[in-house]
């Protein structure tokens, strides 16, 4: 029985070989295959389902269940292959009627690529070790980023609705209720070449309206009303979109237009230390991340390599 066990324990170990890992890898390929097939073929979910479990049965008798340190469950990559199999075992045994929505898991055998390629199981790996460590990161960041929010909130809170309106005509008179009409109606904006309404400001060295127009906060804001520092929440959305660079050039234009070309100093903090240094940051966090991964794997190989060899010795 101990020979019967060293040999299970031996051909076990050497599962990861590339001839064993090309043939999972091409079960699995021609599995999806045949799932993206518009019609199901007969027999094809009863044949996978049965490689699958030929393949978790030969780890379960090598390893062993759960007592222990090398056994089957006690690896994360192998709870997939056996939530795979008990889902594959409920969606034959049962009609498909109300269970419809299991057969949608079948998606999930594609996954176990990630186990039989080492190089994207490291990966992989890197990314959810990455995000244990991006703990302490995201605090920053968003810490940082409500930093930037409560300052543009302070700064340009309403500025981003400038528009240059027509002045009044002086044959008029003039009440609440037709200069709310009057100043909202938007056949008095001045709109630019682009097609939208010129932003302006009442500062020095701000924007300035044509002749016979006037500098007004009226009307929404840009872009649909998401682009401004009226409210804490759209300031925050304004600084992220800032630390991520997307798009900032045309947000960064607005406001200096609105308040004047000092205002460069917000931008070039925010972009400087959000975008440069944070985002940077969690880069090299994943890098780092997936060098211990890396090394962990070849440590992992190498104490594999020499339990194969005093088992076999043993068994000699």
């Amino acid at each position: 029985m101990n020979n019967l066990n060293i040999h299970l324990e031996i051909y076990f170990l050497n599962l990861n070989l590339t001839c064993f890992s090309l043939l999972v890898m091409t079960v699995i390929l021609v599995n999806c295959i045949y799932m993206a097939a518009n019609q199901e073929i007969p027999d094809s979910e009863a044949a996978f389902t049965s490689i699958y479990t030929i393949e978790s049965s030969i780890k379960i008798l090598a390893r062993g269940l759960i007592m222990g340190d090398f056994t089957y469950l006690k690896d994360v990559w192998n709870w997939l292959d056996f939530i795979v199999v008990s889902l594959a075992y409920v969606t034959i045994a049962f009609p498909v009627g109300n269970l419809a929505v299991l057969r949608t898991f079948r998606v999930l055998r594609a996954l176990k690529t990630v186990a039989v390629v080492p190089g994207l199981k490291t990966i992989v790996g890197a990314l959810m070790e990455a995000v244990r460590r991006l703990r302490d990161v995201m605090i920053l960041t968003v810490f940082v980023l409500s930093i930037f929010a409560l300052v543009g909130l302070q700064i340009y809170q309403g500025t981003l609705k400038n528009k240059c309106v027509h002045d009044l005509p002086s044959n008029k008179m003039v009440n609440h209720t037709f200069w709310i009409a009057y100043t909202e109606d938007k056949s008095n904006w001045f709109f630019s070449s682009a097609g939208v309404p010129k932003i302006c400001g009442n500062g020095s060295e701000s924007g300035k309206c044509p002749a016979n127009y006037t500098c007004l906060s009226v009307g929404p804001n840009p872009n649909y009303g998401y682009t401004n520092f009226d409210n804490y929440g759209y300031a925050m959305l304004c600084a992220f979109r800032l630390m991520t660079q997307d798009c900032w050039e045309n947000l960064y234009q607005m406001v200096l237009t609105a308040n004047g070309p000092y205002h460069i100093i917000f931008f070039i903090i925010v972009i400087f230390l959000g975008s440069f240094y944070l985002v940077n940051l969690i880069l090299a966090i994943v890098a780092m991340s997936y060098d211990d991964c890396q090394k962990m794997d070849r440590d992992e190989e190498e104490a594999e390599a020499i339990l194969v060899s005093r088992d076999q010795m043993s068994f000699d």
